[in-house]
């Protein structure tokens, strides 16, 4: 789902907005260190995959940063006029996992994509592994035999691993797109906020779910 987030703390906050910042400093820190080990050059574009997939059943936007990846998801919809838009919906949505849930179904019609083509999956589990979960006992249900992924650049390559792990008892052919109005710059990833904190997060987020899930992201 979304990257990271973490805030300034205010007064009145509650300890649970605090505990879950300390955490994802640990995990950035964490992730930093990684980056350094696999290489400053290479530490953003290895995040980065794509893989094509003509005629897709079912496009399924991953929920969170819903301004880069929703619009590309509009885009490839309209390229593939049969394919259903599908969209996760954590449980409870908060600001963290889902930015604008609420907001969706608009902005996809206001992108010309209207309601009746739009599946919404509720989760059960939290992140990418219980989207990839929700999202197989979603195709179990339908004829959906070839689903296209849309994310977030630096998200690209572990949600096409995990959804390849936890989809395969399926038979599902997967494909995965980058958004492209997002403001990442792979191969300049160290100039910016937003790119640093996402590379570090989703290295860190590799090395968790290799051993949480067994998924092993570098080898696509």
């Amino acid at each position: 789902m979304q990257g990271p987030g973490i805030r300034r703390p205010r007064k009145g906050d509650s300890i649970i907005v605090r505990v879950r910042n300390h955490l994802l400093r640990l995990v950035l820190a964490a992730g930093t260190l990684l980056v350094l080990a696999v290489g400053v050059g290479k530490a953003g574009p290895l995040l980065v995959v794509r893989r094509p997939l003509e005629r897709p059943d079912a496009i399924i936007s991953l929920a969170s940063h819903d301004w880069e990846r929703l619009p590309r998801a509009a885009s490839l919809a309209h390229a593939n006029p049969a394919a259903l838009v599908v969209l996760t919906l954590p449980q409870p949505a908060t600001v963290y996992n889902c930015h604008d849930c609420a907001g969706r179904l608009g902005r996809l019609q206001r992108l010309g994509i209207p309601s009746d083509r739009v599946r919404i999956v509720p989760l059960t589990s939290p992140g990418t592994y219980g989207e990839a979960l929700a999202t197989l006992a979603f195709v179990r249900r339908t004829p959906i035999r070839r689903l296209l992924i849309v994310t977030s650049p630096y998200h690209t390559r572990r949600s096409l691993a995990v959804f390849r792990e936890v989809l395969a008892p399926a038979g599902v052919e997967l494909g995965v797109e980058a958004a492209d109005s997002s403001p990442a710059h792979p191969t300049r990833w160290w100039a910016t906020p937003y790119d640093r904190a996402y590379v570090a997060y989703e290295w860190a987020a590799i090395v968790y779910y290799s051993f949480r899930y067994r998924v092993m992201p570098w080898r696509l």
